[in-house]
């Protein structure tokens, strides 16, 4: 006991002399979170190369070495069936040992680490438990080398993030800043990860922050920046996949990238789908211990991996090879199938991984297949299958997580390739714009609403809108005129209004149209109307209607109408008579969710 009090004695300790070294300087706040930022790109870049070298000594523990007492290099692809049974049994081995140590560290919990990070800043304030980063190099290293199908993205952006909210909460900062650290820690990992500083720092704002404002720009590229650097020191310096320089043959190929981007979204919902279902799957199986379910998982994905060794998530061969080489056709559509399956099956029961990568993986076997095709009927007019594996994989990737620039820089720096740029963009937003018609959210958002913590696609969390009724919100303002005002009157009002239209009523108090700012203007500058303005009035100069709510809607009806019809309010009329009573501000509406959202956090924070 008294050592621990010696301990936090000598934390609070250095951290008063930490705060105190920064203040020093008098540093802005602005260049504070630089210098913060930099730190964890530095701690989140050594953490991705150690779960690196994690994975690969697992893998050769587990896979070469018992390969050696046969006389082989590794027991992946080896004919004898002895061999053939321990390599099914490896994955389930994995499955074991991650499962022990999800029942005795909470750190190991089931989840997939993107979501979880995108929880903790939606619902946490960025509050992420400090073991979290320990744990999940661990149990992720462990269940990715023994041959789970799950990505190294998910678990390397959960470390990042775990790293900078432990030094956001070690040094006290506020809620704000320490989601801005999460995402410098997020970011930073997934660039080391992949060699894609851009991409790392646009996943960061546009997946696990929603946000692209400048007070996180600079510390998050910062960190991104710091992450990669050290990751190329020890991995490398090269993209994460050589290629051919591919390149649009004919304006014709157009046509094929247009059908691929379709079929990318119709594959991104079956991966989404499947992962889902498979997931729910075995949260009902109530027979088999929770600890033993990650090993029947590794099972499955044994037999898989007997026949697809691709699907195996320690190494990214298989895209490779899609990329540079053709691989035989019916191989490809199998993982196409199957990839997303196995990977499913390996988070899906308690084990760890993300699906970033494999959500890669499965739109470069899609864009192979589909490339051999048109390669073969149309020769002299098409590029190689390994363009069209190129694109599949941004198109896939954006299919699943609605991130349509993320895919699009991340395939582009993981790759080096420029010159098929066009179809590559064509390709992604053809499949984020029909996956979306599919699904009601992304692969890391859409669990989220069968938990009851739905998040909207602002980063909002729709539970708290769900409870804030707009009655209590309502503003009785005068920003209202009768359809009889005259044009003084008219021009009187608008004077003193905070928004760019006014609505325009009755006699009965019934909304019935609405005057913006540009119809007065139109009005004067006309040759019609200029000479007798002094004889119109409101019902002359309105447009259609402007979109209502009842008051007894909730906050999360009245915003989606909002942003949808792009207005910064709404009239409020009476559920009964439907007479106009107010009108409710997107302004009040957010800042309401923002206090709501503020003691949600601080009970949590005591909690934990």
């Amino acid at each position: 006991m008294r050592f621990l009090t010696n301990v936090k004695r000598t934390t609070r300790f250095y951290r008063y002399k930490i705060n105190h070294f920064f203040s020093s300087f008098a540093v802005t706040q602005d260049t504070y979170l630089l210098i913060l930022g930099g730190i964890i790109g530095v701690l989140s870049g050594y953490a991705a190369v150690v779960f690196h070298e994690a994975i690969r000594i697992i893998k050769v523990l587990f896979f070469d070495e018992p390969g050696k007492f046969f006389g082989l290099s590794t027991m992946l692809n080896a004919d004898e069936w002895y061999i053939k049974g321990l390599i099914i049994l490896v994955p389930a081995v994995g499955g074991l040992l991650v499962g022990i140590m999800a029942h005795y560290f909470e750190g190991g919990k089931k989840g997939e680490g993107i979501p979880n990070v995108i929880d903790a800043i939606a619902s946490r304030g960025g509050v992420i438990k400090g073991n979290v980063a320990v744990i999940k190099t661990i149990g992720s290293a462990l269940s990715i080398g023994t041959g789970g199908a799950g990505g190294k993205e998910g678990p390397i952006v959960q470390i990042g993030a775990a790293i900078g909210s432990a030094f956001g909460q070690y040094l006290s900062t506020s809620s704000d800043r320490l989601k801005i650290l999460v995402g410098c820690g997020a970011a930073a990992g997934l660039s080391a990860a992949f060699n894609a500083p851009i991409g790392g720092a646009l996943f960061a704002m546009e997946i696990i922050l929603h946000t692209f404002n400048a007070k996180s720009f600079s510390p998050i590229i910062i960190a991104s920046v710091f992450g990669t650097v050290i990751s190329r020191g020890y991995l490398g310096g090269q993209p994460a996949f050589q290629i051919p320089g591919y390149q649009l043959v004919t304006n014709t190929e157009f046509v094929f990238y247009l059908v691929l981007g379709i079929l990318s979204a119709l594959t991104a919902v079956y991966f989404v789908r499947v992962f889902l279902r498979i997931d729910e799957y075995f949260d009902k199986i109530k027979k088999v211990p929770r600890i033993l379910k990650p090993a029947l998982g590794g099972l499955f994905v044994g037999v898989i991996g007997l026949y697809l060794p691709g699907v195996y998530g320690f190494s990214y061969d298989a895209i490779a090879n899609s990329l540079q080489h053709p691989t035989a056709f019916w191989v490809l559509l199998a993982l196409v199938f199957f990839k997303p399956i196995a990977t499913s099956l390996t988070i899906g029961s308690g084990g760890n991984g993300g699906t970033f990568a494999p959500s890669l993986f499965t739109g470069a076997m899609l864009g192979g297949c589909f490339g051999q095709i048109v390669n073969y009927f149309f020769p002299a007019i098409t590029a190689p299958p390994g363009a069209y594996a190129l694109v599949g994989m941004g198109a896939v990737v954006a299919g699943t997580t609605h991130a349509s620039l993320t895919a699009l820089i991340m395939v582009f720096e993981m790759t080096g390739n420029y010159k098929i740029i066009l179809p590559l963009m064509l390709a992604i937003i053809i499949s984020t714009t029909l996956s979306k018609l599919f699904l009601k959210g992304s692969l890391y958002t859409i669990k989220f609403d069968r938990e009851g913590k739905g998040m909207d696609i602002y980063g909002r969390k729709v539970s708290i809108l769900k409870n804030l009724p707009i009655f209590n919100m309502i503003e009785h303002n005068a920003d209202i005129v009768g359809e009889d005002y005259t044009f003084k009157e008219l021009l009187n009002t608008i004077k003193e209004s905070r928004f760019t239209n006014i609505m325009v009523k009755n006699n009965n108090d019934r909304i019935i149209g609405q005057i913006e700012f540009q119809d007065i203007r139109n009005a004067v500058l006309d040759d019609e109307t200029r000479h007798i303005l002094n004889f119109l009035v409101a019902g002359d100069l309105m447009t259609r209607s402007i979109p209502a709510v009842t008051s007894d809607k909730s906050s999360e009806d009245a915003l989606m109408l909002m942003e949808k019809e792009d207005l910064d309010y709404l009239p409020v009329l009476d559920k009964e008579s439907s007479k106009y009573i107010g009108i409710v501000t997107k302004e009040n509406i957010l800042k309401k969710y923002q206090n709501e959202l503020f003691i949600m956090q601080n009970e949590n924070e005591l909690a934990l």
